[in-house]
């Protein structure tokens, strides 16, 4: 590892429980930078909570879907994509000049007071279903309480950093190493730690999502727009096939604004044959900043479960989903123009090929530790203003509402408390999942999706097991199946009180 001077940000500091108005900033931060409709739902959350204030409603029910306490993944680290490296045993080696030296011993942390950092990291695991893949992306997300301002700090994958017992390597195999040697927290703590205790920026809370999730939230957001800066000509862009994983293809980017769907949006994040990591790097931040204008301009209420059940299964995190949905309304409070962005690239790194003949970038301290400082420094106060007293015909902000028929039908679908299975009889990949969304913002209870037996169904069938009338009649209205296909079998033992096998005929209704 490459050291010109000692550190000055390199020692975590101790990790604390912050205070509830810290995890707040948390919620905020995450949305800003990924999940932007969040701020919909606490719309949704305030406009419950005014019904539940001011009229007699049942308990809602808990809408229970699978796997959305998005558990901790145990990784087969056979599922890797790339042959894990031996760990190399770094010893002085003179470079043109230069000395390569091992870790040297960590400094004194860095100031960082009530600043809040997300670590955002993007794998590959297509073919996998683990979480012990090598990191195609990493990304440092910072928020300034005080300041209302923001940062990101993109990491080269192939920067070769001290990995706590395990040596020094690149730092895209610390997650790999986690899990492979059981690292408490696994491979996601190892990361954290080895960003701590290098750079000395404590890691509040880190995101791990893998392509699918990237592509199918900028498709839920309607895609996304960005302003190109230069032509973008890739003719070896990684495009695998069956008994082919090595095939590539030619994509192309002009200069300008684009508007681009998840797959677009992929490619453009993940090209790097005719540019560099560090280009790549760059291209990825301006993605996050396109997704984050876009969730805040669009009315995200109705897009806010599909977008949860996106995550459920290709996102791995260590905030709840309560916790960021709470604090969601903060999100436009940083504006654009306040978010700084920094990418450790050429000078602050430097090429270096190791005995083993892999090729690395090495850190150049005295050039990234001002980097770091202006990104991470603790946040100055500002002084309190006096609150200015409202003029007299200034009008209060309206609370949201419901009517009352709206009211009135939540309470009888809460009352009857009706499980609902969704499962897609059509050859529309994921309509199940969209069809789900949709009855969750209407109050219905989903408690699972997938598709049917068959991908054929011309017609929308739904089986009542357990005669719950008023939800049964609601969706009745809802899809309109004809009579023959509204279909009673009683089963009080049933796990599930409906099953709607969502046909061809209500597919076409909703293009």
């Amino acid at each position: 590892m490459s050291n010109t001077e000692p550190h000055s940000q390199n020692q975590p500091r101790r990790q604390s429980s912050p205070p509830a108005w810290v995890r707040a900033l948390i919620g905020l931060f995450l949305v800003l930078f990924f999940l932007g409709g969040l701020y919909a739902g606490y719309l949704f959350y305030v406009t419950v909570r005014e019904i539940v204030a001011h009229t007699e409603l049942p308990a809602l029910p808990v809408i229970q879907m699978p796997s959305f306490s998005l558990p901790e993944a145990v990784a087969d680290v056979e599922e890797s994509l790339e042959p894990l490296p031996q760990m190399p045993e770094m010893t002085p080696v003179a470079v043109s000049g230069e000395v390569v030296y091992s870790a040297p011993p960590p400094p004194p942390p860095a100031p960082t007071g009530e600043r809040i950092n997300i670590l955002l990291v993007g794998i590959d695991r297509r073919g996998g279903t683990g979480w012990g893949y090598r990191t195609d992306t990493i990304i440092i997300l910072t928020v300034d309480p005080v300041n209302k301002t923001a940062g990101m700090l993109s990491i080269p994958r192939d920067l070769q950093l001290s990995i706590p017992e395990n040596g020094d390597d690149r730092i895209n195999t610390a997650n790999v190493w986690g899990y492979k040697y059981d690292y408490p927290g696994g491979g996601p703590a190892l990361l954290k730690r080895t960003i701590e205790s290098t750079f000395g920026i404590t890691i509040d809370y880190y995101v791990m999502v893998d392509f699918k999730a990237f592509v199918e939230i900028i498709d839920t957001l309607g895609g996304i727009d960005v302003n190109v800066p230069n032509v973008l000509h890739d003719t070896k862009y990684p495009d695998p096939r069956p008994g082919d994983p090595h095939a590539f293809k030619t994509i192309h980017f002009d200069p300008g604004w684009q508007h681009m769907d998840g797959e677009r949006a992929l490619k453009y994040a993940r090209s790097r044959m005719s540019t560099s990591d560090f280009d790549r790097a760059k291209r990825q931040q301006m993605i996050l900043v396109a997704i984050r204008d876009q969730a805040l301009n669009l009315n995200l209420l109705p897009k806010l479960p599909t977008l949860a059940a996106t995550l459920a299964n290709n996102v791995k995190m260590d905030m709840t989903m309560e916790e960021m949905a709470e604090l969601a309304p903060l999100a436009p409070q940083i504006d654009t123009a306040n978010i700084k962005q920094a990418v450790l690239e050429k000078p602050l790194v430097y090429a270096f090929r190791r005995e083993d003949g892999a090729a690395v970038q090495l850190p150049k301290w005295d050039l990234i530790n001002p980097v770091i400082a202006d990104l991470f420094a603790a946040p100055q106060a500002l002084p309190v203003e006096p609150t200015p007293t409202p003029a007299p015909t200034a009008l209060p902000t309206p609370t949201p509402t419901l009517a009352p028929v709206q009211i009135e039908d939540l309470q009888e679908l809460a009352g009857e408390s009706a499980r609902i299975a969704v499962q897609n009889g059509t050859s529309q990949p994921n309509f199940a999942a969209r069809v789900a969304a949709m009855l969750m913002e209407q109050g219905f209870q989903v408690v699972e999706f997938g598709d049917a037996d068959r991908l054929d169904y011309p017609a929308t069938v739904i089986v009542d097991y357990t005669g719950k009338t008023y939800t049964l009649e609601r969706l009745i209205e809802l899809f309109q199946p004809a009579p023959e296909n509204v279909r009673r079998c009683p089963n009080l033992r049933s796990e599930i009180d409906i099953r709607i096998i969502v046909g061809q005929d209500f597919l076409l209704s909703q293009q």
